[in-house]
């Protein structure tokens, strides 16, 4: 597991399993050895989020089995198992074609019976720069997951070396990247005209539409995606109670978890302060939108303002969000500064259009 953690501070202008069905076996005329492998789901912290039901984080339902005749992009795929329902990831025994510098791909939980099968991945034609190229789509953060009524996540791991091995571990590495945001707005009444921000609505923006089977670790390639979508504004507060949901949007407290697929939007060296991550972001960088009004301390509504975090390996510079990366977030709000370029703020006379009268 690797995390990330923020704290960021917002300043006012105060301051195989032989037990298991196998269902699909493309085969080849080579040579077979019989393997073992143990797989090894690798943690992203507690599973907590706002999905319809808890998610099994780090679970196997079903697995792909890919082997290759090689470790460079251009090797054909020569072997490609199916397990409809894994129960043992310890202990997985199987079959596969004798050679030195190999490479077997594991792909946890697509759900999918033909994703790698002979139809879209014949024997001998599909490469491992194939298997990087093929993506899952996302329309909304739904679609991070995988199952009916229990929610998985992809996962994917990958050995390479000579086969036959010798009981090899490998571990298996999330697809996606976990986003927990914890703030809190604290009360500036002791300051005079001090204006508190109360939250309404937390949003996560600019998300890739797609990614890869292929988990790469720290990976720095630029994502480019195709296009970006948004997910749902949220606000109130669910205690998870009967249906594992969890998140609370409260005025001056709160907490949400998100999963997001992996977005590396590059480096801008300009952003050398946190201040300044919103105004030099690139196009296509993930953030949260949190929205909320400015109260003063005589209790009425003087602004509407709306706050983008964005994503990110530091504070500052770095835009890129990682696979298997838990990136935690505790903000702390103290006034309105709206000098921050994270901040946008306008005011209640200007929304309401008012005209004064003469008299």
């Amino acid at each position: 597991m690797r995390t990330i953690l923020y704290i960021l501070l917002m300043i006012p202008f105060i301051f195989c399993c032989s037990k298991d069905s196998l269902i699909m076996d493309n085969n080849n005329d080579n040579i077979k050895k019989v393997v073992r492998f143990s797989l090894k789901p690798i943690t992203i912290g507690n599973a907590q989020t706002k999905a319809g039901v808890a998610v099994n984080e780090s679970s196997v339902k079903n697995l792909w089995i890919l082997q290759f005749n090689g470790t460079a992009d251009e090797s054909k795929l020569v072997k490609s198992l199916y397990f409809p329902d894994i129960s043992d990831l310890n202990n997985i025994v199987i079959q596969l074609l004798a050679g030195i510098d190999q490479r077997v791909e594991f792909a946890a939980n697509t759900f999918n019976s033909s994703l790698f099968d002979q139809t879209n991945s014949p024997l001998n034609n599909f490469t491992y720069s194939d298997f990087k190229s093929r993506k899952k789509q996302y329309s909304s953060e739904g679609d991070v997951f995988t199952g009916t009524s229990v929610k998985y996540l992809l996962l994917n791991g990958c050995y390479t070396g000579e086969i036959p091995n010798k009981n090899a571990a490998v571990p298996l590495l999330h697809n996606c990247a976990k986003v927990t945001l914890n703030y809190t707005s604290e009360d500036v009444s002791a300051y005079e005209n001090g204006v508190r921000l109360k939250i309404t609505s937390v949003q996560t923006k600019n998300v890739p539409n797609e990614s890869s089977y292929k988990a790469i670790n720290l990976n720095t390639t630029l994502t480019n995606p195709l296009s970006l979508i948004n997910y749902s504004q949220i606000s109130g507060t669910n205690a998870g109670t009967g249906t594992g949901e969890s998140y609370s949007i409260g005025g001056y407290n709160g907490y949400i978890t998100f999963y997001i697929p992996e977005n590396v939007a590059g480096i801008n060296s300009y952003a050398n302060s946190q201040e300044l991550k919103s105004q030099y972001a690139p196009s296509t960088a993930t953030y949260l939108e949190i929205k909320g009004e400015g109260i003063g301390n005589d209790g009425r509504l003087n602004e509407y303002l709306t706050f983008r975090l964005y994503l990110g390996n530091n504070n500052t510079d770095n835009f890129n969000v990682n696979i298997n990366t838990h990136y935690t977030i505790n903000l702390t709000f103290r006034g309105v500064d709206i000098v921050d370029s994270r901040l946008d703020v306008q005011r209640v006379n200007d929304v309401n259009g008012w005209v004064g009268e003469e008299w």
